[in-house]
């Protein structure tokens, strides 16, 4: 592509690009290296090392003093980057039914979930988000739930080539308030929670749930399923624009359930929607897990999908690695891994686990570093009002002490239940497992599908699910 399609108005129609890269370390020969200022580098710093790799073009805020390459500066550059990089890649979101899906928790179920329907639907949807991208039954790793802009416009283009008619995509604030998905034509949105993270980088709860509610105000949205039972998401409600056509979901909502039957099995039940109702009866545990399905459902309704076809296709819908998976062996205590890294998810995953314990529930956990601190002794409370025993261990300490990590967990304990303190993370969950009766249920919180621990710089190989089903002698 012609630099000057790339950037109209720079100039430069001789100069032709074969890709875009904001990372120095990735560019190949013929890329445009994209100098992006970000929170904690500057792409400026390293064009050199763009340029020593062959980059054909630069694109930056500030011209460096001497370069042999084409320049061209941009004007806010990290604001633009998403722009570029859709006219690089044809427009790819332009081809697919998008649905964003936005929330503290539950983003990755829901989507997931989406992916999984429109796909027994006869439909082929891709998925971007926590656990990876691509279509999903071959997911390549992701680095962030929602990739920078460049990044996911050259997933949904490769999801284009790859036949697929929609992207379930999980949105994060930071990517709404970053700008990352400006680009991107969402026809569709999905709300799911609110509860308190990522006020290490957020000013206030308030700003937190306000870069939530952007996706809802989207151009072009035509329309928007929203959790009633969720006091932000009934509020959000209430300022979407007329031509949005709303369907709320939850106890509360349009699509809702009822009749709920809990067994080893799974969880039976019936639905109640604007379409119809249905039975169900699903091969997940927890109700949470049932309001996220319920919102995949509708998501899927409102994409065109009949109701009757989508409630028996729910049916067939698998758990999410990682998210109340349950790993059982004869004699030994069951063990549940869970993502729940936020109090309120915490308290939704020990309260769904008590519902298929027939002993004691013991709660591993811990707390991110370079995070929220305020967040620690919360999570701490949330375990021991939910469970009858925690040990708290290391999630992913980052650049922090992890024991200082612990201490500012332990300030939210009362001495209510038994609660033991353990750095690493692998020994934790093996003591608490030596430890436990084969009646107990023991629930690993907070890292879900994750396979490295990041620690001091290092990405430490370490998956939960891997771990505990090599503990017990079974397969993840």
């Amino acid at each position: 592509m012609a630099l000057s399609e790339l950037v109209p108005g720079c100039g430069l129609e001789h100069v032709s690009v074969t890709g875009l890269s904001e990372d120095s370390r990735t560019v190949v020969a013929g890329d445009a290296f994209v100098a992006v200022r970000g929170q904690t580098s500057d792409g400026h710093l390293h064009i050199g090392e763009a340029v020593r790799r062959g980059a054909a073009a630069i694109l930056c805020e500030r011209a460096p003093a001497d370069t042999c390459v084409p320049v061209v500066e941009v004007s806010q550059l990290s604001l633009r980057r998403g722009e570029i990089a859709r006219r690089f890649c044809a427009d790819p979101s332009a081809e697919l039914h998008c649905v964003g899906v936005t929330g503290t928790n539950g983003k990755t179920s829901i989507a997931h979930f989406l992916a999984q329907l429109t796909g027994l639907l006869g439909g082929r949807c891709g998925y971007l988000g926590t656990i990876g991208w691509g279509f999903l039954d071959a997911l390549e790793p992701a680095r962030l739930t929602t990739d920078d802009a460049i990044t996911l416009q050259k997933h949904l283009r490769v999801l284009c080539e790859g036949g697929a008619d929609s992207v379930a995509m999980e949105v994060s604030s930071h990517a709404l308030s970053q700008g990352r998905v400006d680009e991107i034509a969402f026809d569709g949105a999905v709300f799911s929670n609110l509860s308190r993270d990522h006020l290490d980088y957020h000013d206030s709860f308030e700003a937190y749930g306000e870069a939530k509610a952007r996706l809802f105000a989207w151009d072009g949205l035509t329309w928007a399923v929203v959790n009633v039972d969720d006091a932000f998401g009934a509020a959000l409600t209430q300022r979407l624009a007329p031509d949005v056509r709303l369907i709320s979901y939850g106890r509360g909502g349009e699509v809702g359930w009822s009749d709920l039957r809990f067994s080893p099995d799974g969880i039976a039940g019936r639905w109640r929607t604007p379409w119809g109702d249905a039975d169900f009866q699903l091969a997940l545990a927890a109700e949470f897990s049932v309001a996220n399905l319920a919102a995949a459902m509708a998501s899927a309704c409102l994409m065109g999908y009949s109701f009757a076809d989508a409630a028996q296709a729910a049916n067939s819908v698998s758990g999410v690695p990682g998210r109340m998976e349950f790993f059982r062996t004869a004699g030994r205590p069951t063990v549940v891994v869970d993502y729940a890294h936020t109090p309120d998810a915490l308290d939704q995953a020990l309260a769904a686990a008590r519902q298929h314990a027939a002993g004691r529930v013991i709660c591993v956990f811990g707390c991110g570093g370079d995070r929220d601190v305020g967040k620690r002794p919360q999570m701490a409370l949330a375990a021991e009002r939910a469970a009858d025993e925690i040990w708290l261990t290391s999630d992913n300490p980052r650049s922090e002490d992890p024991l200082q990590i612990l201490r500012d967990m332990e300030r939210g304990l009362s001495g209510r239940v038994p609660a033991h303190r353990c750095v690493d993370r692998s020994d934790a969950v093996a003591q608490a497992l030596d430890a436990a009766e084969d009646r107990d249920l023991i629930v690993v919180a907070g890292r879900g599908h994750e396979a490295f621990q990041e620690i001091g710089g290092q990405r430490v190989p370490l998956n939960d699910r891997d771990l505990v089903a090599g503990l017990l002698g079974v397969n993840a």
